[in-house]
């Protein structure tokens, strides 16, 4: 969806919203007022849920279509937006309400989590996705999401407590059949390497010294000092990030795991999020990728002055690309 677009839909919305709160329809004895919220929003589904498929921590099963009557599920922090809590987000012309936990959302509203805080609002929403390919679900979800272009995330309005005569799209979030994304949204490719802040060596696949052996499945993740060699240009795609046509992933989600080049499969042991300090997570965990002396684990999320956890990306001068 363009800027303009949403622009447009803000403001059909703000004009409803005036409509409706000084209107005889609400009264303060039997409504909640509307207010306006800037909150980041990101997007998870049927196959990075915890665990897999739809089951979420309040009691059912996610879902919904986006009417005002059948709102979609999100998940945040239940002190930020209590369990039942309905809101208006007027760039995806939806409602959702308020069903799921989500663990970084918890830390982004309780303390300084991976995208900020405290008191960063930040809701994971519904995106579906059964019977979907993985990949492009996963996909979907990351295009969806927005971010400044450092990285960090933007924040952008809805309406917590909404009226219930707003627009309302029709448009899934995600349709298996075909496997589309809602507005045709897609994801940027970036391609380059990811030198770590505290010891300036970059991460690689297979072993330090280039060229040693033929990168293949099972190689290590390690760290060595940056050059040309091209086991360390790697492809961010989405949520993965890749060695050509191997995909980083865990041996476990434990701190402390060491993490290895795998083929692609689009499992939740493969998906990867940047944070706006330079940290890059596990989406299945709060679990930063460090590196200490050479060694490459999973390890805290907490930013500090040492650094081992936090990630520059060094663009090897190819154009982002669209895919």
């Amino acid at each position: 969806m363009t800027a303009a677009a949403s622009a447009a839909l803000i403001v059909v919305a703000v004009g409803l919203l005036a409509a409706a709160t000084s209107g005889a329809t609400q009264t303060a004895t039997t409504a909640k007022r509307p207010a306006w919220v800037d909150a980041y929003v990101t997007y998870y589904g049927w196959y990075d849920n915890t665990p897999p498929g739809c089951a979420i921590a309040y009691g059912g099963c996610a879902g919904g279509t986006g009417t005002y009557a059948n709102p979609i599920t999100f998940a945040s922090d239940s002190k930020e937006f209590p369990v039942g809590t309905i809101v208006y987000y007027p760039t995806l012309e939806k409602y959702f309400r308020m069903g799921d936990d989500c663990s970084e959302c918890d830390a982004d509203w309780q303390g300084k989590g991976p995208d900020g805080g405290p008191r960063l609002h930040h809701l994971d929403l519904w995106i579906g996705g059964r019977g979907g390919k993985e990949w492009d679900v996963i996909r979907c979800e990351d295009a969806l999401t927005q971010g400044m272009p450092a990285g960090s995330p933007l924040q952008t309005p809805l309406i917590v407590n909404p009226p219930s005569n707003l627009p309302t799209s029709t448009q899934p979030l995600f349709q298996a059949s075909g496997n589309r994304c809602y507005g045709g949204a897609r994801t940027q490719r970036f391609d380059g390497r990811y030198q770590n802040q505290a010891t300036h060596l970059c991460l690689g696949a297979g072993v330090p010294a280039a060229g040693a052996r033929p990168v293949g499945p099972g190689s290590a993740v390690v760290a060595a000092p940056c050059g040309s060699a091209p086991n360390q240009d790697l492809t961010f795609d989405g949520a993965f990030l890749s060695a050509g046509k191997l995909c980083l992933a865990t041996r476990g989600q434990r701190l402390g795991s060491r993490l290895v080049f795998l083929a692609c499969s689009g499992r939740d042991h493969q998906l990867w999020e940047f944070g706006s300090a330079g940290t890059i997570a596990t989406i299945q965990q709060l679990a930063c990728i460090t590196e200490v002396n050479g060694i490459v684990r999973l390890g805290s999320c907490r930013t500090g002055s040492s650094r081992v956890n936090q990630w520059t990306f060094v663009s090897d001068g190819r154009p982002s690309q669209t895919d």
